[in-house]
């Protein structure tokens, strides 16, 4: 096992633009980090540069204390599982598996015995005699982690090694290489776009925009207090509804008006709002901090929607509304009778909201410090 450290690191191809720019990150022994983004924001030519398959343009990368800037691949000591699994096919399982230690002379039976404990580890030891054509995807996918295991690196790398599986079997393999790395407890980075799988596998999560870090922290701290309205749009499922406007000084305090709608606002957000009274903000509202009215909700907390889509979920369903100024919203509450083209009332856990500068990266307020706001 051994720290990954990225220090200043650059990516471009043609000297003038940065595909990667200038990111640090630390990631602990034994740490599980997901690198999340879009399409086209450098996480994965972040994590092929750590493994040495792109070269860096300018920075430092160390793993276990080592720079490792103009070391090989072979000789980095990282094992690497690919989204298309990258298996030989006319080789066995267990063929496949022990490839590289083979590569490596290591004696016949240490490689029988680490081949053998890992396909235990995987649930694959009654593959071990196939080739990879009579493998099903989810086989696969677990053969290419056995190849990866019984490497012992001090470093896994993912890049999207679910992407190929469908919904359930992603979901059970997600599960499984969680169990995994609690397990081997060995320093892994995973690249995916899909922010549930970073979101539930991670002990960190990097969400990453336009070659930079925009936020780095646990699941929670990201979902919770996003550092921008990009982080806050990308992370959460279903996405967060932003209304533009503006805050207003009102008799008992601050509120927020834009979208047709007024709302009062508590908590953290009142403090914020105190530096912000009459700039042209964003409002931040997560679905399921909406809800049906609530009888004894106080004014200023609720906002009125036309109904246009209802979707049920079970014990809970989506609903798509329009705001008084035709912008459309969806709300994610408990499971009701509601007709399409009805006026409802929807209660607005507004010490939950979140005010962000205008623009795609514009800054959270609610969890900056007041002199920053000034």
């Amino acid at each position: 096992m051994a720290e990954v450290h990225l220090n200043s690191i650059i990516k471009s191809y043609d000297g003038q633009t940065n595909v990667v720019d200038g990111i640090d990150l630390e990631i602990a022994d034994g740490e599980f980090v997901v690198l999340v983004g879009p399409s086209g924001c450098g996480k994965s030519t972040t994590l092929r540069m750590i493994a040495g398959l792109e070269e860096i343009t300018s920075g430092t990368i160390t793993i276990g204390g080592r720079v490792v800037n103009d070391v090989a691949p072979k000789d980095r000591d990282i094992a690497m599982v690919f989204q298309s699994y990258a298996l030989y096919p006319h080789m066995t399982v267990f063929k496949n598996m022990a490839f590289a230690l083979k590569l490596r002379k290591t004696p016949a039976a240490e490689i029988d015995q680490r081949v053998r404990a890992a396909a235990e580890k995987l649930g694959i030891s009654q593959l071990l005699g196939r080739k990879p054509k009579a493998l099903s995807g989810g086989q696969r996918q677990r053969v290419a982690l056995g190849r990866a295991i019984v490497r012992d690196p001090a470093c896994f790398l993912f890049d999207e090694p679910l992407s190929n599986l469908d919904a359930k079997l992603r979901a059970e393999t997600r599960a499984e290489l969680k169990q995994l790395h609690q397990q081997l407890a060995t320093t892994s980075v995973y690249v995916t776009h899909d922010q549930e799988e970073a979101m539930t596998l991670g002990d960190r999560v990097v969400v990453m925009s336009g070659g930079l870090i925009q936020q780095a922290g646990t699941p929670l701290e990201v979902y919770s207090h996003p550092a921008n309205r990009f982080v806050a749009g990308f992370i959460g499922m279903p996405s967060m509804n932003f209304i533009e406007g503006r805050v207003e000084a009102a008799a008992n305090g601050h509120s927020f008006e834009g979208g047709g709608v007024k709302l009062d606002l508590h908590g953290p957000l009142a403090e914020a709002a105190g530096s912000a009274a009459g700039r042209d903000l964003v409002l931040g509202l997560r679905p399921e901090h909406l809800s049906l009215q609530d009888a004894d909700a106080p004014a200023g907390r609720t906002i009125d929607l036309k109904v246009q889509v209802v979707e049920p979920l079970g014990a809970t369903m989506d609903v798509y509304g329009q705001l008084p100024s035709g912008q459309r919203i969806l709300v994610r509450t408990e499971a009701q009778p509601l007709e399409i083209g009805e006026a409802a009332r929807f209660t607005v856990a507004t010490e939950k909201a979140h005010l962000f500068e205008t623009g795609e990266y514009g800054v959270n307020l609610r969890d900056q410090p007041a002199a920053a706001l000034a």
